[in-house]
């Protein structure tokens, strides 16, 4: 069982990423999606071009997600 300093590491952990995927899309809508929301790797600039906002890999798993989820 988790104990309080575990937690308490996983909800910093949590807030941090939320804060740092706030501000890349902040970012992005100033200036284009240069940066995947999700994970924060540069795209492509073909997709770039295109006015997506995932990667490749992130926009495959949010589908995957989406998909899983789409007969409840």
């Amino acid at each position: 069982m988790a104990d309080e300093i575990d937690l308490a590491n996983d909800l910093i952990d949590s807030e941090v990423s939320r804060a740092l995927r706030k501000i890349r899309q902040n970012t992005q809508n100033a200036q284009g999606a240069k940066f995947c929301v999700e994970c924060g790797e540069t795209m492509p600039e073909a997709r770039q071009k295109l006015g997506f906002k995932l990667c490749v890999p992130c926009a495959e798993e949010a589908e995957r997600r989406q998909s899983l989820f789409a007969g409840d």
